[in-house]
């Protein structure tokens, strides 16, 4: 309800942040967008203190689906691939909320899947270990990657495997679909 009336009026108090500046006023429909879709994702990007995990949210669900296939690609060691745009891991910043490790560690600790076999491209972004991982993906030691569209969406001779690919969110740009 919050959110609807500041795209109406502009008052981003209601969102618990600063009055607009006159050209965030101007981006009032793009600033209520971006946090729709943070909602739509987790309410834990709006405010990680205030709110918790939703059970059976699109955490939930997305490490369901992912464990699903893991299991079901188990004898063949299948390989994943997970995008997300909105909240993605930061190595500078890990300790701090993020989607990636919220869906990571309900594999480990619900479903059982072993944490070396779930990376995160970020933690691989060296011209050095970006091949290293593939090469792992491709022979099945590494079987989830999770990755941003511009991280992970162009490049990576990893689908050797490959059995799904998780879209978590939709990507800002026509073309990146």
């Amino acid at each position: 309800q919050k959110l609807m009336i500041f795209a109406k009026n502009g008052d981003a108090t209601l969102l618990g942040r600063a009055p607009l500046s006159n050209t965030e006023m101007d981006a009032k429909m793009l600033i209520a967008t971006n946090y729709s879709n943070k909602m739509a994702l987790d309410m834990r990007l709006i405010d990680e203190q205030l709110y918790d995990l939703f059970e059976g949210g699109k955490v939930d669900k997305a490490a369901d689906s992912i464990a699903e296939y893991y299991h079901k690609y188990n004898d063949v060691k299948g390989t994943q691939f997970v995008f997300s745009d909105l909240g993605t891991y930061n190595p500078k910043t890990a300790k701090a909320f993020n989607v990636y490790t919220a869906i990571k560690d309900r594999l480990v600790k619900v479903h059982g899947i072993p944490e070396e076999e779930i990376q995160f491209i970020q933690q691989h972004n060296t011209d050095k270990k970006k091949p290293e991982l593939f090469k792992k993906m491709n022979e099945g030691s590494v079987r989830v990657l999770f990755g941003s569209t511009s991280m992970l969406g162009t490049g990576a001779n990893a689908q050797q495997r490959a059995v799904a690919v998780h879209h978590i969110d939709t990507p800002w740009r026509p073309s990146d679909l």
